[in-house]
């Protein structure tokens, strides 16, 4: 896990209490991850808590009614909506859509760089639900934790834009991001996103699986998540900004991921390949 001396725990205290507003989701997106951490919740218990929230409601309508599903028959029915998609698919809309606010910035120059940071969130989700099946791990809670694992970057950045920008002027100069928050904020993005779940009421396991720059020692499910968000971080990447050279490819993924998820040379074009359909195929949608 990254380091959490008495220092850095209170330079996290310092920022997350700068921005009250970020410590708690949208109500109605709580309640729905909350109310659907039982597969046992019925569709009618969802919909009264959509129904309040016009916004969702179209969101949801508008997700089953595309052409991904090609049902013969419009559905105009939250609750039918609801039964269709499933329960994890509504609360993964519900993380994608109470999310997303997070990420807008309050001029030009702060939305850009958010919204660059999004679109790689939602496309590092996508990868791990993706490589799930490949690296035995739980596709839901990959989704959950690659949307969440730059949550702390818009932390950091709305406590203190101006610091931030001071983070990318040193990026630009070759310092890894880690490093450059760590120096300029006490505390980099991983850690402080792992104080805002837990703040968010998060179990401790998916808090966990969000520090995906720690190597992981044990081949339990919990780092199979961790490194699955880790691989596809870097798979996005890899991806969007396109690497042909197999040693390139191979350099640019942890290691320590690899060996976790089992992930062979002979491999790594095929995944990179994979994450690039899915990808695209998720932007269409």
């Amino acid at each position: 896990m990254p380091g959490t001396s008495t220092a850095d725990q209170e330079a996290i205290e310092r920022i997350v209490s700068r921005i009250r507003e970020i410590a708690v989701l949208p109500h109605v997106v709580f309640r729905i991850i909350e109310s659907t951490g039982s597969d046992q919740v019925s569709a009618a218990t969802i919909e009264k808590i959509i129904l309040v929230d016009p916004g969702f409601c179209a969101k949801i309508l508008t997700s089953v009614n595309s052409a991904q599903y090609a049902l013969p028959k419009k559905i105009a029915s939250i609750r039918e909506a609801i039964m269709f998609l499933g329960v994890k698919q509504v609360r993964a809309m519900a993380m994608t859509v109470g999310v997303f606010d997070l990420f807008v910035g309050k001029n030009d120059k702060e939305s850009l760089r958010r919204r660059d940071w999004w679109r790689h969130s939602l496309d590092t989700a996508v990868c791990a639900r993706w490589l799930a099946s490949h690296a035995k791990s739980d596709p839901d809670e990959g989704y959950v934790a690659g949307l969440l694992h730059y949550i702390g970057k818009t932390v950091l950045d709305r406590s203190d834009p101006a610091t931030y920008e001071k983070v990318m002027v040193l990026a630009e100069k070759g310092v890894s991001d880690l490093q450059a928050e760590q120096h300029l904020f006490g505390a980099h993005h991983v850690a402080v996103g792992m104080a805002i779940a837990r703040k968010w009421g998060f179990p401790e396991h998916l808090v966990y699986s969000l520090d995906y720059v720690s190597e992981g020692t044990e081949d339990s499910s919990i780092n199979r998540v961790r490194a699955t968000v880790a691989l596809a971080h870097s798979l996005a990447r890899l991806a969007v900004n396109g690497v042909t050279d197999l040693d390139a490819r191979m350099k640019s993924l942890p290691e320590w991921a690899c060996e976790l998820t089992d992930t062979q040379e002979n491999q790594i074009s095929g995944l990179v390949d994979g994450s690039v359909s899915a990808i695209a195929a998720a932007r269409a949608a």
